[in-house]
């Protein structure tokens, strides 16, 4: 599920582009993401079997390239590799970004949406109660979800919050707390700065 949660967020971020839609703030998002190096602080509820899941994480992410620490976790992805790393137990999983970019759903969310349009259809657009945000109720046009509703701030076109369900019942909520655009930066971030030395259980899969 955290890996779920983790592609869902990068669906709007891998090769996002604007488009002459007519939805100009989502529109805006998408051009700005482009351009930029992308970090966000985000907090997630996961409802599964009528359990919930709290938890929350930051992610950076750069076109294809990611890093993600949540829950004594991290993951990097510099775009050919993926490492995920728990340093509390000192051992690491190093796999090919490519067993990742697959069509299916399931195991990468994001490969579904690198055009967002070409896979989704705007249903509703309606503003927030506090009227800082507009909701972009959003239909999936194929996969195992139900619906994604995408909220986004006016003045910024920044993420503000989202919520998907999946066809299993499964509901999550994810509250952005924090959306920072800085200039790009080398692939060298996107690799973790660790020597795995003899102390480190290495599982290579690549």
């Amino acid at each position: 599920m955290k890996r779920f949660i983790i592609f869902v967020l990068l669906l709007f971020f891998w090769n996002a582009n604007a488009q002459e839609s007519g939805n100009s703030l989502l529109d805006r998002m998408c051009a700005n993401v482009a351009e930029s190096c992308v970090t966000i602080d985000y907090t997630y509820t996961a409802r599964v079997s009528g359990i919930d899941n709290i938890a929350s994480g930051n992610l950076m992410t750069q076109g294809e390239k990611w890093v993600m620490r949540g829950n004594g976790i991290e993951m990097y992805c510099d775009g050919k590799s993926v490492w995920i790393v728990d340093p509390a137990l000192n051992e690491v999983v190093i796999e090919s970004a490519q067993e990742q970019q697959t069509t299916d759903f399931l195991t990468n969310p994001a490969r579904a949406f690198v055009n967002l349009y070409d896979n989704f259809n705007v249903n509703a657009i309606n503003s927030s109660s506090d009227s800082k945000s507009l909701i972009y109720s959003l239909l999936p046009k194929n996969g195992d979800m139900e619906f994604l509703n995408l909220e986004l701030y006016k003045d910024s076109a920044a993420i503000r919050a989202m919520s998907f369900a999946l066809k299993d019942g499964t509901l999550v909520k994810i509250k952005v707390s924090s959306m920072k655009l800085t200039p790009k930066i080398s692939s060298e971030a996107f690799r973790p700065q660790i020597v795995f030395d003899p102390k480190w259980i290495v599982t290579d899969l690549r």
